[in-house]
């Protein structure tokens, strides 16, 4: 049976209303009263007002609301159960809910950017997952069935994708590289556990531990003040002060690095990316399991991304862009389509698969050096602000000539060493119908697009470019903005033209 005789099959067995599975509504009655719990259980433990309600009502009249206040949620749950309900009318979902308003939602096959299936752990052992579509809207627009049979998710995936499945049948096959005829998933790339105790070692999640563990730093310390003068700990610290202090600051380093390894195989372990014709398929995850899929006719910009750490080992991770998604750090990491633990080869190569006929040979371009003299400048009188500070606090007799001489000198090399490699990091080039913007300082973010997926371009000139014969070029894409300060005047209007022609090609094509 082919592909497309599948396709049918499913959407005819999809035709009717289907419901979510009974053990999803239990599920979600516990998962929000798990909630509920969590966040209200401190201010009544912590202020008292539990124990103030059970002397002034009792313990059994709190029990007896406890239990009506379950008969309640469960009433809800059943209403909730019958009043949701899907189903596929031929390329078109319909999904229906609301317990007390009942609202309808329709999203046609041509509209879905993105498909995603969840399966928590306590979701696993029932076979249920939480499937949710994304259109063009982006993550607003976004609609999610909390609790469908794994079989019942795939035949919507495919239902929502039956017009692909037939262009792709129609087509020829793509030889060794490609897809098979018998529509074959291939698997792309698979991640080893050296690769992803690496992208653990060298991604961003180190600097998130860190940001989210900073509140424990007041308590920890009050703890340490309180309690170290009565241990003795003369028997095992160094004497060295200095080297008391480098052990603890390594200490520290290695648990952050521990944790990000553990938050890496949380979420990457058993990583899989299959290429199904027309969209990249994802599993990973250890105890939740997560399925993503990304439509490469929605794809906007692909993403290479090293931190200083992961260009020194030669690693890095994609970062696939589509219509809604803001770049940087606006979306939520568990939805970006992250491919982990590449190294610069395997980059290439995804790259390649993902945008066909980009060769990335070309060297990248740098802008004006004048951009690093705007840089240093910068970092100059943010430096001389720093020292005038500090100057301020401790006076003029706080600190000798020489520790001012030293520490200005510092400041000196630093802001000379910024300035260069930001400069060195910043480049630009146009390989056919594609186009590359590095950005970074240590680490580096490299977009890669094709020219017909440009939302604007925009030319901004200062008085001080004015002078110098430069201007800054904007680019807006569909997940953010990006910049090339100080192009030469005559080089970005050529860049700009050539950009806007191939939109209107593309718009036309």
């Amino acid at each position: 049976m082919s592909r497309r005789q599948d396709a049918h099959s499913d959407q005819v067995a999809l035709s009717g209303w289907q419901r979510l599975s009974p053990w999803a509504v239990v599920l979600l009655l516990i998962s929000a009263g798990a909630t509920l719990v969590r966040q209200h259980m401190p201010l009544l433990l912590g202020a008292g007002a539990g124990l103030a309600m059970v002397e002034r009502f009792g313990l059994r009249e709190l029990a007896l609301g406890g239990v009506l206040l379950l008969l309640v949620a469960g009433l809800l749950s059943l209403l909730y159960y019958r009043r949701f309900r899907f189903r596929l009318d031929d390329d078109v979902l319909i999904v229906q809910k609301g317990l007390f308003e009942h609202r309808e939602f329709k999203v046609a096959a041509h509209h879905v950017q993105h498909i995603a299936a969840h399966q928590p752990a306590y979701m696993r052992p029932f076979g249920l997952v939480l499937w949710e579509v994304e259109t063009l809207a982006g993550e607003a627009s976004s609609i999610q069935l909390p609790g469908i049979r794994r079989d019942t998710a795939e035949a919507l995936g495919q239902g929502l994708r039956g017009a692909d499945i037939a262009a792709e049948e129609n087509a020829p096959s793509f030889g060794v590289n490609g897809r098979t005829g018998a529509g074959q998933a291939v698997v792309r790339f698979a991640i080893s556990p050296g690769a992803l105790v690496l992208h653990g070692l060298t991604s961003r999640s180190i600097y998130v531990i860190a940001a989210m563990l900073s509140p424990l730093i007041r308590p920890l310390e009050r703890w340490i003040h309180d309690s170290l003068p009565q241990l003795d700990l003369q028997a095992w610290l160094p004497e060295s002060t200095l080297l008391a202090i480098g052990l603890g600051v390594l200490g520290l380093v290695a648990v952050l690095a521990l944790l990000a390894v553990l938050a890496a195989w949380w979420r990457f372990h058993g990583y899989v990316l299959r290429d199904d014709g027309d969209r990249q398929v994802q599993v990973s995850g250890l105890f939740a399991r997560q399925e993503q899929a990304l439509s490469l006719s929605r794809l906007q910009v692909v993403e290479w991304v090293q931190t200083g750490l992961g260009r020194l080992l030669g690693r890095g991770y994609l970062v696939c862009h589509q219509f809604g998604a803001v770049g940087g750090g606006g979306a939520a990491e568990s939805r970006r389509f992250v491919v982990p633990g590449l190294s610069t080869e395997q980059g290439r190569e995804l790259t390649a698969v993902l945008w066909p006929g980009l060769s990335m040979v070309q060297p990248l371009a740098r802008v004006d050096v004048i951009y690093r003299r705007v840089v240093l400048l910068r970092l100059l009188l943010g430096s001389s602000l720093l020292l005038l500070a500090v100057l301020g606090m401790v006076g003029p007799s706080g600190l000798h000539a020489a520790a001012w001489g030293a520490a200005a000198a510092t400041l000196l090399v630093i802001s000379v060493g910024v300035a260069q490699l930001r400069w060195m990091a910043m480049g630009w080039a146009k390989e056919g119908e594609h186009m590359r913007i590095r950005q970074g300082l240590w680490g580096q973010r490299t977009s890669i697009f094709p020219l017909q997926n440009l939302v604007s371009v925009g030319i901004q000139q200062s008085w001080l470019q004015r002078r110098r014969g430069v201007v800054t070029l904007q680019l807006d894409l569909a997940n953010g903005r990006l910049s090339l300060p100080y192009l030469p005047e005559q080089v970005a209007w050529a860049l700009a033209n050539r950009l806007l022609a191939s939109v209107e090609v593309g718009q036309a094509a």
